[in-house]
């Protein structure tokens, strides 16, 4: 067995090892206590996308990550006494993030890294919030000046959640790089 363990992560490539430790890092850090928006989620969806062969494949994976820990959250973490398959609204969050994966197919081009993360951001804001906005919890009245304010409202939130995909995303780049450098040694 410890033959054929060393063997499998032998042939595992250094994309492959950092995807699986974005998948872990993302699922626990969705459904571990976290500051607001502070997850690997968004780096999961961008950096997947950007060394992936696979837009469909990435975007699938980080909506089954997504699935799996809301499940967990609005089932067994926030109970609400009824079964929850999706919450209203995880629509638009689930499309935000792939806005982050085609960001991050964007940002194969190498230098346009940063533009892409930050679009990708900006667009995950935008289009969850949006979900925010249209749903039944929304506080404010279904007007533009209501939707700006929706938008004004999630202003705190953004800053964690770019700042954690930069995060994540950098430790992702910088982990490959050292496996990479550490399997031709």
């Amino acid at each position: 067995v410890n033959v054929y363990l060393r063997r499998i992560h032998r042939d595992m490539t250094a994309n492959n090892k950092v995807l699986i430790g974005l998948v872990i890092a993302a699922f626990v850090s969705r459904i571990a206590p976290h500051y607001p928006n502070f997850t690997a989620m968004g780096a999961l969806a961008f950096v997947g996308a950007s060394q992936s062969r696979s837009l469909f494949k990435t975007i699938a994976l980080s909506f089954a990550v997504l699935m799996a820990s809301d499940l967990l959250i609005n089932n067994l973490i926030y109970p609400s006494g009824s079964f929850v398959l999706m919450y209203k609204g995880s629509l638009f969050t689930y499309a935000g993030f792939a806005l982050y994966a085609i960001a991050g197919r964007y940002a194969q081009a190498g230098s346009k890294g940063i533009v892409a993360l930050i679009a990708g951001s900006v667009g995950f804001f935008l289009l969850s919030n949006l979900g925010v906005f249209l749903s039944e919890f929304n506080l404010f009245p279904k007007t533009f000046s209501g939707l700006v304010a929706t938008y004004a409202a999630a202003l705190p939130f953004y800053a964690p959640e770019l700042i954690s995909t930069a995060l994540f995303s950098a430790i992702a780049y910088a982990a490959e790089i050292k496996l990479v450098a550490t399997s031709k040694a």
